[in-house]
């Protein structure tokens, strides 16, 4: 997960003033030509590959970072660099080098494919540039060779286990053939994104797996996951970093947080933060967004969320002279700089409607060549 936080809990315009000088930092430490490159932190890393060198690794995690920045804010110039660094990526055809605190950063890793599939996929949803979808195709298939798709009698956890890389941490220790799962299910929420995404595309026919393959992938890495949890004991819901040979449970043990987004998202109430955009003007919320709409006197859509909770939301706009949530005054913050509005909603029904008076289009993001 990344961001989803203050959306759901508040603070957003707190939040979002943190996250601005991330971006910025993010921007200014890309190279010239779109990429980032290795840059080992002590001598022990310096072994695992070549300072100054790149693979898709060292960029795809920064350059989702980027672009899911941009969806959800609208922002032009985190898409203007995220799509440089997408350019520089598709030099690349093996995913590797995602794991580089203990990895030698060109054995494959399916943590590089998972990062590069959320990638290309929010480039897509913010310009609907079919280059972009295809990558984000490609990378979901070279994360295939890293599930186990069969099972020995009486292994559960068996099918639908991931290892991390074909190779080792420090040259000492193999993960060949051994699971570490938190790395697929990573992939998996990736992917499943991905599969939601191909269900409305004409694309998918053209592709060698359907959408309901995909979703299929990420059915198989949660439920391993879901075999691997402790189901007593002082441990009791958490799961191992590593399995061997699908018997012993190796430490460190971690909480469930990468099994239980993936189950929400399975049963219909995905986490990820939704986005929708209406001619320029965008808008961002935890709470799914619906029947939106904008006309001169400004902007309205409906947002679904829990009964007796409070959604938030982000929209990039001109200033509103009102707003409202079902006919009355909602809570509301002005972002002068970014051109935002923060708004804060109380459900107390499931679906409130929501009016921003006067809000006119801000500039929009630009189509993608």
């Amino acid at each position: 997960m990344q961001w989803e936080f203050p959306f759901i809990y508040g603070r957003l315009a707190e939040s979002m003033s943190q996250l601005d000088g991330f971006i910025t930092g993010l921007i200014k430490s890309q190279r010239p030509d779109g990429s980032w490159v290795y840059e080992p932190a002590n001598k022990e890393q310096a072994d695992l590959g070549r300072a100054g060198d790149s693979v898709l690794g060292t960029c795809a995690n920064r350059a989702s970072s980027l672009l899911r920045y941009a969806r959800i804010t609208g922002d032009q110039a985190a898409l203007e660099a995220g799509e440089k660094a997408l350019r520089f990526m598709e030099m690349f055809r093996v995913p590797r080098g995602g794991q580089t605190w203990e990895c030698p950063m060109y054995e494959p890793d399916i943590l590089a494919a998972a990062y590069a599939v959320r990638a290309y996929h929010d480039a897509y949803r913010i310009t609907g540039d079919k280059r972009w979808l295809r990558n984000a195709v490609y990378w979901a298939e070279t994360g295939v060779p890293f599930i186990y798709l069969w099972s020995l009698p009486n292994k559960p956890m068996m099918l639908g286990a991931t290892i991390p890389v074909f190779g080792s941490t420090f040259y000492k220790h193999s993960w060949l053939g051994v699971p570490v799962q938190w790395c697929g299910l990573v992939y998996a929420y990736h992917v499943f994104h991905l599969a939601e995404e191909l269900k409305k595309s004409p694309m998918e026919a053209e592709l060698k797996f359907s959408a309901e393959d995909w979703k299929r992938v990420t059915e198989l890495i949660t439920v391993s996951g879901m075999h691997q949890q402790f189901a007593d004991g002082d441990k009791i819901g958490s799961y191992p970093d590593s399995i061997t040979r699908f018997e012993r449970r190796n430490g460190a043990f971690l909480n469930p947080e990468d099994i239980l987004v993936n189950v929400l998202a399975l049963k219909g109430h995905d986490p990820d933060i939704k986005t929708v955009r209406v001619k320029s003007t965008v808008i961002s919320s935890a709470a799914r967004i619906e029947n939106a709409r904008a006309n001169r006197a400004g902007l309205r859509f409906d947002l679904q969320w829990f009964p007796n909770e409070t959604s938030h939301v982000l929209i990039k706009c001109d200033k509103p002279e009102a707003v409202l949530a079902d006919g009355a005054g909602a809570d509301w913050k002005w972002d002068e700089k970014h051109q935002r509005v923060y708004v804060s909603v109380k459900h107390a029904r499931p679906r409130v409607t929501v009016e921003l008076r006067g809000a006119g289009a801000s500039q929009a993001l630009r189509p993608s060549s």
